[in-house]
């Protein structure tokens, strides 16, 4: 396996302790956890089944450490939309890492996408599961602005999640980005 890519699955794995341990020593800043980062990156950066297998199993798993500390349910209809998400997000990954064009602007325009497109749909999932919200596009509204009462606003934790995923996103890149300068440094030492 490539350095780069060995790189990526352990700061992948760190980011998603770091996940964790965010939840319980700072809740006052809801879902700054970079998951689209870690599922885009992971599917751009690993290779083959890794890509795959790696993210989605790191932030299951995560799911699964926060819903037994913070006590919710570790499996729901809306916590199969967000790996459902999670999982579209891995392939958009991988539909780039097979793209020969690569370019910053086209990295950050794809991450802060994926960002936003998780964002609505697991919005949307939460307004279509959830009774508390009115039906019709008044109650879909409320679940992309406002939320719920008792609540911080969604668009808080939209805005923390995109935050944390280009702040992440940017450290994964320039992981990959490092190594692959070494790689280079050593082949022509070599």
């Amino acid at each position: 396996m490539p350095r780069v890519a060995v790189f990526a699955g352990v700061l992948i794995l760190m980011l998603t302790l770091f996940r964790v341990l965010r939840a319980i020593w700072l809740p006052e800043l809801p879902n700054f956890s970079p998951i689209a980062a870690l599922a885009f990156c992971g599917g751009l950066f690993l290779p083959g089944w890794i890509a795959w297998a790696l993210p989605i199993g790191a932030l299951v798993a995560s799911d699964i450490v926060l819903s037994v500390m913070l006590g919710f349910s570790p499996l729901s209809g809306g916590q199969l939309i967000v790996w459902a998400s999670i999982a579209g997000i891995v392939g958009i990954g991988r539909g780039l890492a097979l793209c020969r064009d690569f370019s910053l602007p086209r990295f950050f325009g794809v991450l802060i996408g994926c960002a936003v497109a998780f964002y609505v749909v697991t919005n949307t999932g939460a307004w279509l599961m959830n009774p508390a919200y009115p039906r019709g596009i008044d109650g879909l509204w409320m679940s992309l602005t406002t939320g719920l009462p008792g609540y911080p606003p969604s668009w808080i934790f939209f805005r923390n999640s995109l935050v944390s995923d280009l702040l992440f996103g940017s450290l994964l890149l320039a992981v990959r980005v490092l190594v692959q300068v070494g790689e280079l440094r050593q082949a022509r030492e070599a």
